[in-house]
């Protein structure tokens, strides 16, 4: 028996168990593998397919584990999918992929016991922006005074954007505001931590 074996377990990839099984028989036109879809994940909206590609899987994977671990339906799983897609920072419609980062993120902020009902959306506040008499944010808690902000990929490589940003941050602070600012492709890829940093925030505020 291949030697392999001891090198996996049960939290060994799918990809690797297969590779493995695949190895065992090779040769034999009477065995062969079946990969169960991604949407056949327990929790996942069955009605929701999931990409196939290894390389989305083993970037979302653990996001995947985080809404289903917290509770998942249909409309959120859609979004969450669509947010998940890979968009080219200057492709056109950048800014509709970064609009969908921001429902799926309100939508699953609104479901979960912890946050609903504490966010709004694109919300407007009365501070002098950019030669605007308002400034909006992406997301915001009045009750702490907590703004979300949600960075697309060209946020990394313009330094216009990066001292807008940074303008944008310390005027937020001056008025009383902690703001979290994340990068919309994280909210993919890494919501575990995305969310963990907003309860911590939270209750942070609650306690001050």
């Amino acid at each position: 028996m291949n030697c392999q074996i001891g090198l996996l377990d049960n939290r060994s990839s799918p990809e690797a168990k297969v590779a493995l099984f695949r190895s065992l028989f090779r040769g034999r036109d009477d065995v062969y593998s079946i990969s169960l879809p991604a949407s056949a994940v327990p929790g996942w909206p069955a009605e929701v397919p999931l990409p196939v590609d290894p390389v989305w899987k083993n970037d979302y994977a653990a996001s995947v584990r985080r809404l289903t671990r917290d509770g998942i339906d249909m409309p959120l799983a859609n979004l969450f999918v669509h947010t998940a897609r890979t968009v080219a920072p200057d492709a056109e419609g950048a800014g509709r992929a970064r609009s969908a980062t921001e429902a799926f993120f309100f939508r699953r902020l609104e479901t979960l016991p912890e946050t609903a009902g504490r966010f709004r959306l694109n919300a407007e506040l009365p501070i002098a922006f950019d030669g605007w008499g308002r400034m909006e944010v992406d997301l915001l808690c009045d009750e702490l005074r907590v703004a979300i902000e949600l960075d697309g990929g060209q946020h990394l490589d313009d330094a216009e954007a990066y001292r807008r940003d940074r303008r944008k941050d310390l005027l937020l602070q001056e008025n009383g505001y902690l703001v979290l600012r994340f990068l919309a492709e994280d909210v993919g890829k890494h919501l575990d931590e995305v969310l963990d940093a907003i309860l911590r925030a939270l209750a942070h505020r609650r306690r001050a």
